[in-house]
Order: structure tokens, then C-alpha cells, then sequence
């Protein structure tokens, strides 16, 4: 695993590794993340294993915009389609429906997706330039998050073809909210407080 300092220099090294199925690690907006394509079976399938993740547990997967959202046949319903452009970007996960063409319904075998515009232009413009991307954090389960680029060399060693060096923005999850009923559901606490999702939403 080669380390890179986060700067807009070291994206074309980085979109080069993941557009061939590689996973690298690197700061999100919220956590060190394992990033990988999240339109590659084989990469999702790599990172379930590098992590001891339960197939069960669903991926969440970045986009660059809201529009990309919507692009790759993830479904906004209407009601809340404002209230995501005036959210995004930001530390908060949603979790839509998928519409019956989307390519994500065939890599991950489920009907609804966990997805998130991370606040972080230089985690955006990586989306950008190669597809979304899955970012669970950097660590096996049950193990203390990765903070630095040492702590995944401990956790995954070679597995890994680049990790970013760099701080999260935020250090906290996201929250998580589901958004398949009539009004937002907390699923999970995280970095920005629930009550002020649900005022930006609706």
C-alpha cells in the first residue's frame, strides 16, 4: 500500500486504481473509509471480505450529486427532492428506493440503497472522475475505526494499492435516515443532529 497526501494532484493516481476494480483507503467526510466502485461485484465483494462484513449489512455508496443520485436509477421520491438539493452536501445518509433498471439493484441484490454527497470537494471530484463509490469504514468489524494511513497498513496491509493521508472532516458517522415511508426515520445517530435533517427535508 503507497500512501498519498490529499491533494488534488494524487486524484488521477487514485481514479486509476478504482476504475480497475483496486480499493484504497482515504478520509471521507466523516471517517477513514475503504473505498471501492460501487458498480464492481468484485470490488463489493472484496471489501465484504477484507472487512469480516455480514452480507446482510448494506454498502453506503457516495455520489458527487444529487443528480448522479437520481442518474443511476436510484428513486428521490418527489416529496423529499428539494429538501436533498438543499441538504446535500453534508454527513447525512439516506436510504431510497431503487427503480427496477437500476445497475445497483444486480451488484448489491436489494430494492433500496444507503446513499450520501459527502462534504468533502476532493472526496467529490474522485466520484467525478470515476464512478460512486462505497465507503464503509476503514477498519475489520468490531475493531476501532482507522484514523491514519498507519492504522490500515495494521489492518489490511497489501490489500490496499493507495491510502490518502489526511484527516475526515467531520471524525463522526453519518446519520442515517430512512426515507421509504411518508416522513424521515432516524436509524442511526451521527454527526449532525436528526432534528435538523428533518427540518431541512421537509
Amino acid at each position: 500500500m503507497k500512501v498519498l497526501k490529499k491533494s488534488p494532484s494524487g486524484i488521477p493516481l487514485l481514479a486509476e486504481a478504482l476504475r480497475s476494480g483496486r480499493l484504497i483507503c482515504a478520509p471521507t467526510d466523516t471517517l477513514y473509509g475503504v473505498l471501492g466502485t460501487a458498480l464492481d461485484s468484485e470490488a463489493v465483494s472484496k471489501v465484504y471480505r477484507l472487512k469480516g462484513r455480514s452480507p446482510a449489512k448494506p454498502l453506503i455508496v457516495l455520489f458527487d450529486c444529487v443528480e448522479s443520485i437520481e442518474r443511476y436509477g436510484v428513486d428521490i421520491p418527489q416529496r423529499f427532492k428539494e429538501g436533498l438539493a438543499r441538504l446535500y452536501p453534508a454527513p447525512v445518509t439516506v436510504v431510497l428506493p431503487l427503480k427496477k433498471d437500476s445497475p445497483f439493484r444486480t451488484v448489491f441484490s436489494r430494492a433500496d440503497i444507503a446513499v450520501r454527497v459527502p462534504d468533502d470537494p476532493f472526496l467529490r471530484t474522485l466520484i467525478a472522475r470515476t464512478s460512486p463509490l462505497f465507503a464503509p469504514s476503514a477498519n475489520p468489524e468490531g475493531e476501532k475505526p482507522a484514523e491514519s494511513c498507519e492504522d490500515c497498513l495494521a489492518y489490511f496491509g497489501g490489500e490496499l494499492t493507495w491510502c490518502v493521508e489526511g484527516k475526515p472532516v467531520y471524525g463522526k458517522p453519518s446519520t442515517l435516515v430512512s426515507l421509504l415511508s411518508e416522513q424521515p426515520r432516524l436509524l442511526r445517530s451521527g454527526a449532525v443532529d436528526f432534528s435538523a435533517v428533518v427540518e431541512v427535508l421537509t
